[in-house]
């Protein structure tokens, strides 16, 4: 099959993160696919299948020259023209929100996608992106939602969505991840004695991910007498904001900023434990990863929560206040046994069955799937 795949840009995300893992697997398959990025340079571009085609429709950086960003525009037109001469068994927008006109206009084929990677309801954008899907509604054959809460999400927004919205697990390949555990070194400093090494993985963003929130519960497992070393990786717009909170509740001895790190699985390995306390989150990879990898996680009550862990077996799910998971934190850091417990690779099994996703998408591609 011939597949065109749309996003703007290419760099580390969740939702980035598992359409690289989709597209490397459907080239593994045998599909032929090409992926069409908006602007080019993101990070992941390298992990590619080589044999997966890369067209940039903007070449070069952007820049506030009005010559430089006309020439790109009509560069970008011509690409797009370039697009509509071909022929794809189908199309596919990658990421919920993203633009879709070259989807829509200027790709020629039988079956067009549309990712739905969030719940629609916990985005600030959600009336606006809500509108715009029901608007082309008839442009797409199918809408592929990551979980059980964003295909309700996207027909509570959108009711007359119903026919075309299918629950399609993101792709995990939990054998390249472990693989990929195995081939660096542990990449935190010296443990040092007692003190327990928490993991978070995420993009510095107050508002998304909880930055102030998180220094005030470990700042309250200092009071509390609980030694640690907290690493949370990865960058991003509020990392002054987050250093700030850091040196205001005097614990640069116990959190550590390492910053974006390609992979991430080594970490995972040495790590006693894992933390994902975002406000929200589409279907979260963090805690997918962190239960491949065989982790005791706490994990905030965000969408899809639920379809991945269950409260006390494989994971503490905390509600969204401090409080609990202060209480969540605690609880795991205190009590060895209950982590022993939790340090399972357990997942339902919806979620790890990398080739019935395949498969779904496959028959999404050829129009065979009805509700």
């Amino acid at each position: 099959m011939k597949i065109l795949f749309h996003l703007s840009q290419f760099n580390i995300g969740g939702g980035e993160m598992s359409t690289l893992r989709l597209l490397n697997a459907l080239q593994k398959r045998g599909g032929r696919i090409t992926l069409v990025l908006t602007e080019g340079g993101g990070t992941l571009e390298r992990r590619l299948d080589p044999a997966i085609e890369v067209v940039h429709l903007r070449p070069g950086k952007q820049s506030s020259h009005p010559l430089v960003r006309a020439l790109r525009g009509v560069w970008g037109a011509l690409g797009t023209l370039r697009l509509a001469l071909r022929r794809y068994d189908g199309a596919v927008v990658g990421m919920t929100g993203a633009p879709t006109w070259v989807v829509r206009h200027m790709v020629r084929a039988p079956a067009k996608l549309h990712f739905i990677r969030n719940d629609l309801s916990q985005l600030g954008r959600s009336q606006e992106i809500a509108s715009r899907v029901r608007h082309n509604l008839r442009a797409f054959t199918a809408f592929v939602c990551v979980s059980d809460v964003a295909r309700h999400s996207l027909i509570a927004a959108i009711p007359e969505a119903a026919q075309k919205a299918h629950v399609i697990y993101n792709i995990l390949n939990p054998d390249e991840m472990r693989m990929r555990a195995r081939g660096e070194s542990d990449p935190f400093p010296p443990r040092r004695k007692d003190a327990l090494r928490i993991m978070s993985v995420c993009r510095l963003h107050e508002k998304a991910k909880g930055l102030t929130r998180m220094t005030q519960v470990a700042r309250r497992l200092v009071d509390a007498g609980l030694d640690f070393d907290w690493f949370v990786l990865g960058d991003g717009p509020d990392r002054d904001h987050i250093e700030a909170e850091i040196a205001a509740r005097e614990l640069d001895r116990h959190m550590h900023l390492l910053g974006r790190i390609e992979n991430p699985f080594p970490a995972y390995a040495h790590a006693d434990l894992v933390a994902m306390l975002s406000n929200f989150e589409g279907l979260c990879g963090v805690v997918n990863e962190a239960k491949i990898m065989g982790k005791p996680i706490v994990a905030t009550r965000v969408s899809g929560v639920d379809e991945q862990l269950v409260h006390g077996e494989t994971g503490l799910i905390a509600e969204q206040d401090a409080d609990s998971i202060f209480d969540a934190m605690h609880k795991i850091m205190t009590d060895d046994a209950l982590r022993e417990t939790l340090a399972n690779d357990r997942l339902p099994a919806a979620l790890l069955d990398d080739a019935h996703k395949l498969d779904m998408i496959e028959m999404l591609l050829h129009g065979k799937v009805s509700k």
